[in-house]
């Protein structure tokens, strides 16, 4: 039987904050932009990196927009 490996709270924060600077870094955009964009909260991400918590949804919506971003390059 595999064992199938869960990520925790923070590999989840941890995902969400390396994807958003590399995108930040390639597009020379700040993380307050990325935030305002796709989740109308330009915050966000700063409080991320301080431990705010978020959804699921909110994760997601920050994903997606990075990648429709990238599509769209």
């Amino acid at each position: 039987m595999q064992h199938q490996v869960i990520p925790s709270a923070e590999d989840i924060r941890q995902t969400l904050l390396q994807r958003a600077e590399a995108f930040a870094k390639k597009r020379k955009v700040s993380l307050s932009r990325i935030g305002l964009e796709a989740i109308k909260d330009s915050k966000f991400l700063a409080e991320v990196k301080t431990g705010r918590n978020f959804t699921i949804d909110s994760y997601q919506r920050v994903i997606n927009w990075i990648e429709a971003e990238e599509r769209a390059e």
